[in-house]
């Protein structure tokens, strides 16, 4: 992790993260992964009562939104490589990571790649997920038919269904990035060794998917505490919770700065 980089000196790092990097950084920066067919500019509005103690900093992928002429990566192993060299590189100042649903597996696996290169994480926030040996794509074949596609994430509450509906051209670009997601979490990492940093997992208490998942694996995965929340919602409760998930992440960020 850099933090001798001068302004304008970011280069092709500046693509990762929604709004670049050429600004002044407060003490913490939260980078936060996408879902599914997701892209970095929900957390805008998700995550925006967080972000005034820490930077919420959205990670773009490729294939999607300002990336949207890029090639998909669709191989997890390669994409969690190029995302821990890009964040190793960029110049934050402490990092945490939180991703929902797709983006949580995505972010314990960047956690593990970045402890490995040296690179301390201050906290991982994993939502909407019960962890990364479970895995709800397995009855959303890539091969699928739109609408097969499109009916079995209705079903599981995975996806916005009716503003897909409403727009035939979201619904094109979402189809398209959606397919890619899947293939990259089929292709996931699910092994590994624990993580140092400590895990807040968040759900919403009426996700449909949530009867099928033991989330307790996730305490698994940390050499340090755990801690779960159920807050009202559904697989998206964040469009209605993100303040009480602001609040939740900086209390955890305050408590983590403090115990270190």
């Amino acid at each position: 992790m850099r933090t001798d980089v001068e302004p304008g000196a970011t280069g092709d790092l500046d693509r990762w993260f929604l709004a670049g990097l050429g600004r002044a950084w407060r003490g913490t920066q939260l980078l936060c992964l996408p879902h599914s067919g997701g892209n970095a500019s929900s957390y805008r509005g998700w995550l925006a009562g967080a972000e005034t103690e820490v930077d919420v900093v959205p990670v773009q992928l490729p294939g999607r939104e300002t990336r949207l002429t890029e090639p998909a990566i669709t191989d997890q192993p390669t994409l969690i490589a190029e995302l821990a060299r890009v964040v190793e590189a960029a110049p934050f100042r402490r990092i945490a990571l939180f991703g929902h649903s797709m983006g949580a597996v995505l972010a314990v696996n960047l956690c593990r790649a970045l402890e490995a290169a040296g690179v301390p994480v201050a906290h991982l926030f994993v939502s909407g997920h019960g962890g990364p040996s479970q895995r709800p794509v397995a009855d959303f074949p890539t091969d699928s038919s739109d609408e097969e596609l499109l009916e079995a994430l209705r079903e599981n509450g995975a996806l916005n269904f009716e503003a897909l509906m409403e727009h035939p051209e979201l619904r094109e670009m979402v189809l398209r990035v959606l397919r890619s997601d899947l293939r990259l979490v089929l292709s996931g990492i699910v092994a590994g060794p624990p993580v140092q940093a400590p895990i807040t997992v968040i759900n919403g208490q009426d996700d449909p998917i949530l009867a099928q998942w033991d989330t307790a694996e996730w305490a698994g995965l940390t050499e340090g505490r755990c801690e779960r929340h159920l807050l009202p919602g559904d697989h998206f409760y964040l469009a209605e919770q993100g303040d009480r998930v602001a609040r939740i992440i900086r209390t955890a960020l305050q408590d983590a700065e403090v115990s270190g």
